[in-house]
């Protein structure tokens, strides 16, 4: 038997390598930023098509102020993420709602320990499933839903710009 007999069969044949290696490389960038972090734009190299997970909606803010902006990305799966930006390029607040949770280890970034940690102990504590409600200091997530209709949001509150009512934004 040779080498290439004993490899996968996406490794047996050159033309899989490269296809392989394209998906991987298409589906390793982000598509949607993080809690804290800078929110998605659209660039001209990263087209909505190229990405499999998620296509921009509006190439520009949906919602734009003074004090904050919105952008709005719809994902394959149907559902859709608002991400809320301080001008700085920061985002506070994420929310989401469709037939499908988002990554929320993704959308919550750094923030998703915290969310684990507290999950993790309700459990222990006998609770299971949703909704999920976790107020701290530094992070306010409430996630709730079930097959088709899933919805939430989290923010981070010192991150939240001045004169912005978060209530307000997260209609």
């Amino acid at each position: 038997m040779s080498v290439l007999q004993k490899l996968p069969f996406y490794c047996a044949h050159p033309a899989r390598v490269v296809l392989v290696c394209g998906v991987l490389t298409v589906n390793a960038g982000t598509t949607w930023a993080a809690l804290g972090q800078k929110p998605s734009l659209p660039t001209a190299s990263s087209a909505p098509s190229s990405s499999p997970n998620a296509k921009q909606l509006a190439t520009a803010p949906t919602v734009q102020s003074s004090l904050y902006t919105r952008h709005e990305i719809q994902l394959d799966s149907g559902t859709t993420v608002w991400e809320f930006a301080t001008p700085a390029g920061v985002v506070f607040a994420v929310q989401w709602r469709g037939p499908v949770l988002p990554d929320l280890g993704h959308l919550l970034g750094d923030y998703f320990k915290v969310f684990h940690q507290e999950t993790a102990q309700a459990r222990t504590l006998g609770r299971h499933g949703s909704p999920v409600n976790i107020e701290r200091q530094d992070l306010v997530i409430r996630s709730n839903g079930r097959m088709r209709n899933f919805f939430g949001h989290a923010y981070a509150p010192e991150l939240v710009p001045a004169g912005v009512v978060i209530a307000d934004v997260l209609q």
